[in-house]
């Protein structure tokens, strides 16, 4: 009878959201969990219009990289980046949003930046914040990281929110 009482307990503290062992750990806000891609990843589902790019150009003041720091003679020289990969947002919970909620993920200024293609494709690929930070401005990209999955809602694995923690402070 003692075991059911607990077992009652621990199941209404779950329910209610409370700080219990079993209950979802947060960090800033973000439900810590593993990754989980609930339906196949499509590019074709985050797609962008390269028009886009004079935007982002736009927003940062100049055709450069916060990555680097580095400045470019022309837009031709760089990359559209998604500071949250697209995949990595599709394995944290826009696998199960909607085709409007992913467009808008695709092409949100906060989201995106320039990079060099070697950076882009060579350094940071798909990677996430515990696999890969850039040369510079690293709270900045923490930052931009953190807003991203709060205004997605997307969930961070603890690896990746570790890493945010020490970027700041390193």
């Amino acid at each position: 009878m003692r075991l059911r009482k607990s077992l009652v307990s621990l199941t209404a503290a779950c329910l209610l959201g409370s700080a219990s062992p079993v209950a979802a750990q947060t960090w800033r806000g973000l439900r810590v969990v593993p990754e989980s891609r609930c339906s196949p990843y499509r590019a074709s589902d985050y797609s962008y219009p390269q028009s886009i790019e004079a935007r982002i150009v736009e927003s940062l003041g100049g055709i450069w990289s916060p990555y680097t720091g580095r400045t470019f003679a022309s837009r031709r020289e760089t990359d559209i980046e998604h500071i949250v990969a697209r995949s990595e947002a599709h394995d944290s919970g826009l696998c199960a949003a909607t085709a409007e909620t992913r467009r808008r993920f695709a092409t949100d200024l906060l989201n995106l930046t320039l990079a060099s293609p070697g950076v882009n494709r060579g350094q940071k690929n798909a990677r996430d914040a515990a696999e890969w930070l850039p040369d510079q401005n690293q709270c900045w990209f923490a930052d931009r990281v953190v807003g991203i999955r709060q205004k997605y809602n997307l969930t961070i694995d603890r690896r990746e929110a570790d890493a945010l923690d020490r970027s700041c402070t390193d």
